[in-house]
């Protein structure tokens, strides 16, 4: 090999090293856009810093500094420019960036007061002074590492902002927020999941938001935080559209004094166990749990407050750590949820003072698990009652569960229990039931002094005291009903004679044969133009021992115990 092929050969070499740099390069800088800036190699490369291609390599490596605004990576990148004049155009550019990083930008003020800046997300180039969203800003990964306390410089570039949203935030104070005299939206997250991937060493507790200063924000419409302390948390006077918290801290003062219509905690430690709220503001609160991971509360006293609708859930263990709800008269849609964990013989029931005071009330859904509500105590005007939710039920065969004084229920929901001591009421118009355990002797299931239009039924392996109960005699609907979803019923005789309104009938029998229904009842003179549709009327998995009464000609079968419309 020659001289002069082995000067190519490395010409050709030192090329393709300065190619694959560049795309570093240029790869590096689009990764900025998910967080990851300072993930760029520090380490100089093998060749000689003052060939004409290392040169060319640090100019743009500068380049890609100075554009996301990392000045301290960039001033020891440009020690190693060996060209004066390059050099000397290089600070001109910098200067030109760091002013820009000014009035543009945002920083971290560090422990040293050295500013650490940040590039804030812009990707349509709206002027700093103009821009009505920040929701996200090219963080520093090299800064998380350390797990210091820093504050947040800079938001007075952007007075416009109606929207501030801080993603995966664990910057403890935040400067100029009384600046911001626009803000409607304020969000903080501060991640559990990162945050354990970037600090090791130190445990996540939720961020302490006593440095995060809003009083001065009157435009403020919607708080919204995760990972957030809002024990010292400032908030301004006026009345919010909503509030939610999630995997935080809450104060029975931070239900209080920030007034807001509309409150939702997620997942959060309460700080006092008695919430005594008076926030005339509030109109709709929302409460989750769970005691395995979250400290509950124990009382919960709404009595001095305009608020209309309530959801409270708390899952645990053996016992609710909520031991008593104090409701208002005002409330009218309320929903009491969760479970225990394992089933206890004692079993110990959250108390609901007031709850047959309200008269307001139109929606109700309950777990019996959470709290065993009498029937009697329920009040005469709700509209739509649901029984629903996992855990036990801790009722017995004796209990009544007499509907009849709800003059006013049209949609009735039970995914819990089937007893024999139901009665409903007749303008009773809707009914959904997929019960699990069975109380009382039930042979008869009787919907024919109703009103109903509408209906869900699945019975399947129903169970009382741990063993599967017989069939049931016969089940009959009224002759209101128009449509129908029937599964598994596990009655002899489903009775659909006077049901001369049908317009949508579903009937499937998936359960054990011995366990299919014996005979199907049907209108006499049923009329296909009743149902539009292809599946408007379909009767499924039905045994060939079941015997359907009145079945029209139209209703055709496949031979597999399938039957549907027939195509002439």
């Amino acid at each position: 090999m020659n001289l002069i092929n082995v000067k190519k050969d490395i010409l050709n070499m030192k090329k393709f090293i300065y190619t694959i740099l560049s795309l570093c390069s240029v790869a590096l800088f689009a990764s900025c856009e998910k967080g990851d800036i300072l993930n760029i190699v520090n380490q100089d490369i093998d060749l000689n810093e003052n060939s004409s291609e290392y040169q060319e390599y640090l100019k743009e490596r500068i380049d890609t500094y100075l554009a996301i605004y990392r000045f301290e990576e960039a001033k020891r990148s440009i020690t190693k420019i060996t060209d004066p004049t390059i050099k000397k155009d290089i600070w001109l550019k910098y200067n030109r960036y760091y002013q820009e990083a000014l009035t543009q930008g945002c920083g971290y003020i560090l422990e040293s007061s050295d500013t650490l800046f940040l590039k804030v997300k812009n990707d349509d180039n709206i002027a700093s002074n103009q821009l009505k969203s920040l929701s996200e800003f090219y963080d520093y990964v090299g800064l998380k590492s350390t797990n210091k306390d820093v504050t947040l410089w800079g938001l007075a570039n952007f007075p416009s902002l109606e929207t501030l949203s801080f993603p995966s935030c664990f910057v403890s104070k935040v400067q100029d927020l009384d600046k911001l005299t626009k803000l409607k939206v304020f969000s903080f997250e501060a991640n559990k999941e990162k945050y354990d991937w970037w600090f090791t060493n130190k445990p996540f507790k939720p961020v302490d938001m006593a440095g995060y200063d809003l009083s001065k924000n009157n435009q403020l419409e919607t708080l919204s935080f995760k990972g957030a302390d809002l024990t010292n948390l400032k908030v301004p006077t006026t009345t919010l559209q909503s509030l939610s918290l999630k995997n935080g801290v809450y104060t029975n003062a931070n239900l209080n004094n920030i007034h807001a219509k509309v409150i939702d905690i997620e997942s959060s430690d309460a700080a006092d166990e008695q919430l005594i709220i008076n926030n005339k503001a509030l109109q709709a609160l929302s409460i989750s749990t769970n005691t395995t991971e979250n400290k509950a509360f124990k009382l919960l006293n709404i009595a001095n407050t305009s608020l209309h609708k309530l959801n409270v859930v708390e899952n645990a263990d053996e016992a609710h750590s909520l031991k008593k709800i104090i409701l208002n008269d005002k409330i009218d849609t309320l929903t009491l949820a969760g479970y225990l964990n394992k089933i206890v013989s004692l079993h110990e029931s959250v108390e609901l003072e007031g709850l047959s005071k309200l008269n307001r009330l139109r929606y109700f859904a309950y777990n019996p698990d959470f709290s065993a509500v009498a029937t009697k105590d329920l009040p005469k005007n709700i509209e739509y009652l649901e029984v629903d939710g996992s855990g036990n039920v801790p009722y017995k065969d004796n209990d009544s569960f007499d509907y009849s004084h709800l003059t006013k229920l049209k949609v009735y929901s039970n995914g819990k229990f089937l007893s024999a001591n139901m009665k409903f009421p007749e303008q009773l118009d809707s009914i959904h039931l997929f019960p699990s355990v069975a109380f009382g002797d039930i042979k008869i299931i009787d919907f024919s002094n109703t009103k109903l239009t509408a209906g869900y039924v699945y019975i399947g392996q129903l169970e009382k005291n741990g063993e599967p109960i017989p069939m049931f005699k016969k089940m009959i609907l009224p002759a209101t009903l128009k449509r129908i979803e029937l599964y598994n019923l596990k009655t002899e005789v489903l009775d659909l004679s006077r049901c001369t309104q049908l317009e949508k009938l579903t009937i499937n029998e998936t359960g054990l044969e011995n366990l299919h229904i014996k005979k199907i009842i049907l209108p006499k003179n049923l009329k296909k133009s009743q149902f539009v549709g292809e599946y408007s009327i379909s009767l499924q998995n039905i045994s060939n021992n079941t015997v359907i009464e009145n079945k029209p000609s139209w209703l055709v079968s496949d031979g597999n115990g399938n039957y549907g419309v027939s195509e002439d």
